[in-house]
């Protein structure tokens, strides 16, 4: 898949077993103003509460590395915030 030219801002956090993508400059939708996109490997796109992202902890760069990989894949080009 072709690389998108926009430079996605991503924070991959961990709540429990969780591993996640955060999107905070990406909102959900027009409705809620604490709900953004997130992604995983189990459901792919997903809202998230900031309180749950606010609550989580930073990935490391091994638990992370499988989820880049997986969103370079269907073409993101990622800026990694944390």
């Amino acid at each position: 898949m072709k690389t998108d030219k926009y430079k996605t801002a991503v924070k991959f956090l961990v709540n429990g077993n969780d591993i996640f993508a955060f999107f905070p400059r990406e909102s959900y939708d027009d409705f809620h103003t604490n709900l953004f996109t997130a992604y995983s490997h189990v459901g792919q796109h997903s809202s998230c509460l900031v309180q749950y992202a606010d609550e989580s902890r930073p990935a490391t760069a091994e638990e992370r590395k499988p989820l880049i990989k997986e969103l370079e894949s269907i073409g993101y080009n990622l800026e990694i915030l944390n």
